[in-house]
């Protein structure tokens, strides 16, 4: 696949089945052909929840990508404890998505650790967390199953980890979080500046795939500032910034994606994560959300 695939979506509220079919309906209506989850419900360590999220995603007709949250608390509004450890929190998890890819093989794509686990240093080292990619990878090769497996990051995540060879190895292939919007040269989401820095991005991430497959598993841009500011002092977060950097992506389909073989996944579906989302908490969309999926 090229161009726009699809959403991130976040399930930190715990959704339940008829919330998730309902939306990954919605998002397959809209053009949508594959969905990325974003956070964890509760503790993250029951694989009968992931079970109802994949069977949303086939319910749905649409290919997910289950993604195991390897950072111990919650992206925002949790501190840590002394309980807060990638073994005691992150590894649970990892094991829970493991049986539940096994049992619901069907329309999972490929299966994401994150999000951003070499940026937050979630497995104490790029070894250690290879060593878990590499775990999930014997497991499902043992029940006869040949789906891929990568983490979700951003390049600067990649580039501050030292000795990154045995992640780079371990990856079936590389899912990228181009978010431009933190630049400190940002202004405008559909300006070329914005369009370099992705291009910058890119670039980095094709040295490092050396001929693998590539795939942008977020990529957005916020209509405010709530949850993670930029870099940049003049960035304008707003809908209309939002909607510019959409079309930006849909306008680079000839040129850049479908040249490449490269897709984009949106962050995010809802402003379940402040601001990122194409359609406010409500469901209502912000702007045209239309993208070419050929051309």
């Amino acid at each position: 696949m090229y161009a726009w695939e699809g959403f991130v979506y976040d399930t930190q509220a715990c959704p339940d089945l008829p919330q998730m079919v309902g939306d990954f309906t919605r998002m397959k209506y809209m053009g949508a052909r594959n969905v990325i989850t974003f956070e964890f419900c509760e503790l993250g360590a029951d694989p009968t929840y992931y079970d109802t999220i994949i069977q949303a995603a086939e319910l749905a007709g649409i290919y997910i990508i289950p993604l195991v949250w390897t950072l111990p608390i919650h992206y925002a509004g949790q501190n840590y404890t002394a309980v807060d450890t990638f073994a005691i929190k992150s590894v649970p998890r990892i094991y829970a998505l493991t049986e539940a890819v096994i049992r619901n093989p069907g329309p999972v794509l490929a299966v994401a650790l994150g999000d951003e686990p070499l940026y937050d240093d979630d497995a104490g080292s790029p070894e250690a967390l290879a060593s878990y990619i590499l775990g999930m990878k014997a497991s499902f090769q043992a029940a006869g199953l040949d789906i891929p497996v990568s983490i979700s990051d951003m390049a600067i995540g990649w580039q501050q980890s030292g000795n990154i060879t045995s992640v780079q190895n371990a990856v079936d292939f590389f899912m990228i979080n181009n978010l431009v919007y933190y630049n400190n040269n940002s202004v405008w989401g559909g300006d070329q500046v914005t369009w370099a820095n992705f291009l910058d991005v890119m670039s980095y991430f094709d040295e490092l795939a050396q001929g693998r497959p590539i795939l942008v598993t977020q990529t957005g841009w916020p209509s405010n500032e709530n949850t993670w500011p930029s870099n940049s002092t003049d960035v304008q977060a707003n809908v209309p910034s939002e909607a510019a950097y959409w079309n930006l992506l849909d306008y680079h389909c000839e040129d850049y994606f479908k040249a490449n073989n490269i897709g984009w996944m949106w962050r995010s579906w809802s402003d379940n994560i402040d601001g990122w989302g194409a359609l406010y908490v409500n469901g209502t969309a912000k702007f045209p959300v239309e993208a070419r999926l050929t051309c």
